[in-house]
């Protein structure tokens, strides 16, 4: 409950950044900073791309490059603001080849709020997969109209979308589209789409 009195919407300042983030990361090296990299990467194989940058990217500079390499693959479901914003400062969005964005109740605004930091199809083009979760019903056209320039895109999630006004998706390389939509889906071309699921809101 407190967590929605402090964060009412993405924009908004959660009042955890009101605290120096930087102090939880002390400058000592540690034994754990000096282990090899071939043990991080088994260590990061248990976490999320999420926790890996947020937990670990501040500690070296070698660690920071390995990170870099290693992590392709971000889900900001439910992740708080504080979170998604060290993540997004310490690793480069044109590295990623997964992502997903929700405007769900713990994140409104997420969607949007990674936009006006990283337009869509200026700075994460080269992505093979996008989620939308409770995608803005005015914002469907301005985000699925920015998927043409995505020519790597392999997979795609929306939820949810409505057909009315939108232009058709013709993606050369997509092979999985899931959709949640209004009964109007004819702007779906499937043609091409190797597995399809479309549920429809009634």
């Amino acid at each position: 409950m407190c967590r929605h009195v402090f964060f009412p919407t993405y924009d908004m300042q959660h009042y955890y950044e009101k605290m120096n983030v930087h102090k939880r990361f002390k400058p000592l090296t540690t034994v754990l900073e000096q282990l090899p990299n071939e043990l991080f990467i088994e260590i990061f194989s248990y976490l999320t791309g999420v926790d890996i940058v947020y937990s670990f990217s501040q500690l070296n500079t070698r660690l920071k490059q390995l990170i870099l390499n290693y992590c392709h693959t971000f889900d900001f479901k439910s992740v708080n603001k504080t979170k998604f914003d060290l993540v997004i400062r310490q690793h480069n969005p044109q590295h990623w080849r997964s992502l997903r964005l929700s405007n769900d109740d713990e994140t409104p605004g997420q969607i949007e709020y990674f936009s006006r930091l990283y337009p869509l199809d200026q700075h994460v083009f080269q992505l093979e997969s996008i989620s939308f979760i409770n995608l803005k019903a005015n914002n469907d056209n301005r985000f699925l109209s920015q998927l043409q320039s995505f020519v790597n895109l392999v997979s795609l999630t929306i939820k949810s979308v409505c057909g009315n006004y939108l232009s058709p998706i013709n993606l050369p390389f997509l092979k999985h589209l899931v959709v949640t939509s209004c009964m109007n889906g004819d702007w779906i071309m499937v043609r091409k789409y190797k597995f399809i699921i479309i549920n429809f809101l009634l």
